[in-house]
């Protein structure tokens, strides 16, 4: 650590960006999630758009409605006390991160705490979203005849910028690991998970893009709206991962290890304003056309 940096400071920063983390991943998202649900199910019941529920989805839009919903957010409340308890702990015991890092994995784990009941409506959709594509019976779909180029729902440039930096992040990180022959499980490790993942970004993205559609009844206009925000959320996430590894590694490289809780924390929390932040900032529940779900829509002819 540097010497004109005092362990005051480490901590006061530390604590100050891990209590943003606590308020925005377990109490801010989960409200915003509950609010865009529950808007769904009064505004576009069932009785009146029984395609957007299928099966089951008649009984669980009415049991969230009633206290489903609550129960999800009591939960992502009772992990938020848990982070203030811990955040309490560490003032109280005297902790000080560890000066060569490490500590981060305690950010990490209480992180994935934190996205569980995320994930859990994430789940919940999907299943949602393949009983729709099972029941669906229209026989002929409407679809445009025009080509479709992956540059049409993500920016060309912000792609090559994703590009150079994962290149210079890997320049970089292997600048310090020597030749190959001495290059132990690691780095092997480091390079194919963060290759994998921008990987896995490009060939989803294509399938979303060219394969069939999630939502049977979504229009076309709609489907292309949110391809376009995912597209950018993972062009963005693309370019954080490399920005923050190649940030952590200077932080080692430079005596800024101490740091590396705080750094992580706030990447998480990045992560989430650039994922969730920006899908609900770009496809609000008014700008989604509902008549697809109605049971007198058809399409066919």
């Amino acid at each position: 650590m540097p010497a004109d940096l005092t362990m005051t400071t480490v901590l006061a920063v530390m604590y100050t960006v891990f209590l943003s983390q606590i308020y925005l991943i377990s109490v801010h998202y989960p409200r915003k999630m509950c609010a865009r649900i529950r808007e769904v199910i009064e505004t576009y019941p069932p009785v009146n758009y029984p395609h957007l529920y299928p099966g089951p989805y008649t009984y669980f839009a009415e049991s969230a409605r009633k206290h489903g919903l609550k129960i999800f957010m009591a939960i992502n409340y009772l992990i938020a006390a848990i982070g203030l308890g811990l955040l309490c702990a560490m003032m109280l015991s005297g902790y000080e991160p560890a000066l060569l890092g490490g500590d981060e994995i305690f950010v990490m784990f209480y992180f994935m705490l934190q996205t569980a009941p995320l994930f859990y409506i994430q789940i919940v959709e999907y299943r949602h979203y393949d009983l729709m594509r099972k029941t669906f019976t229209q026989k002929r779909r409407a679809a445009t005849l025009a080509p479709r180029r992956m540059s049409q729902f993500v920016s060309p440039a912000l792609v090559l910028l994703a590009g150079m930096l994962y290149l210079l992040w890997l320049a970089f990180y292997l600048s310090d690991k020597g030749p190959v022959s001495v290059w132990g499980g690691e780095v092997y490790a480091t390079l194919g998970m963060i290759t994998g993942m921008n990987l896995f970004y490009v060939f989803y993205l294509r399938r979303m893009v060219f394969g069939k559609k999630i939502d049977p009844y979504r229009t076309d206009e709609d489907r292309d709206r949110q391809l376009r925000v995912m597209a950018k959320v993972y062009t963005l996430s693309s370019i954080g991962i490399s920005l923050f590894l190649g940030l952590t590694q200077a932080a080692d490289r430079f005596g800024f290890e101490v740091f590396d809780p705080t750094l992580v924390s706030f990447y998480l929390q990045l992560c989430a304003v650039t994922g969730l932040g920006l899908v609900f900032r770009s496809i609000t529940v008014g700008s989604l056309n509902f008549e697809v779900y109605r049971e007198t829509t058809s399409t066919s002819s």
